[in-house]
């Protein structure tokens, strides 16, 4: 009888510690199937985050490109040159007939040479300047003995309008005056143009028309 009872109890036991083996294999599947799956959405996260980083850093790339900045200021400085050369000439051309106490030539192919030449600078001032029939005569420069220059351009990032100085010297080199103006890289015009003048330019002025 005593055999017996020992016999169920030690089966009992048996079962007792297999069931709690058990048990502990099922906990420590199912903490090692959380940690997988917490370990997963880190890795995704993780992933994501990494994804982020570089997309945002490839957008600094983009945006603070040294080179392409570079490139952008210097297209900009050459075309502020070139409309500068345009207008230079331009106004050369007006100042020469509108300020000007030499009659008009004689010969008639010299006089229509002189106003083919004097209409295509209208025409080219209106196309830089948005100037007018009534303002070609007034001209940068009161003399024609003078000589206008352009003096700076200054350039910015993310700008199209430029900023241009001209200076303007009378024939015996002293200072006539500045034009200050606004390049419009996207038009090829100038804007916003203002006229300084020295006492000594405004004494030296002629406005005497060829007309």
């Amino acid at each position: 009888m005593l055999a017996r009872l020992l016999h169920v109890i030690k089966t009992y036991w048996i079962v007792v510690i297999i069931g709690a083996v058990v048990m502990g294999m099922v906990l420590y599947m199912s903490n090692q199937n959380k940690a997988i799956i917490e370990l997963e959405a880190d890795i995704k996260t993780t992933n994501e985050l990494v994804a982020d980083a570089k997309k945002t850093r490839s957008d600094l790339d983009k945006e603070f490109d040294a080179k392409a900045h570079r490139t952008a200021i210097k297209e900009r400085t050459v075309s502020a040159k070139e409309v500068g050369k345009e207008i230079i000439a331009v106004d050369n051309i007006l100042t020469a007939f509108y300020k000007t106490n030499e009659p008009l030539p004689e010969n008639k192919e010299e006089k229509e040479a002189l106003f083919a030449k004097l209409e295509e600078a209208k025409a080219k001032n209106t196309e830089l300047t948005g100037a007018k029939e009534s303002d070609h005569i007034k001209t940068w420069q009161l003399n024609p003995e003078w000589t206008l220059t352009l003096e700076s351009v200054v350039t910015y990032q993310d700008t199209n309008h430029v900023p241009v100085v001209f200076s303007m010297k009378t024939k015996d080199g002293k200072a006539a005056g500045l034009i200050y103006a606004i390049y419009d890289v996207n038009d090829h015009s100038l804007n916003n143009i203002s006229h300084h003048y020295t006492t000594h330019g405004l004494q030296d002025e002629i406005d005497v028309g060829g007309m």
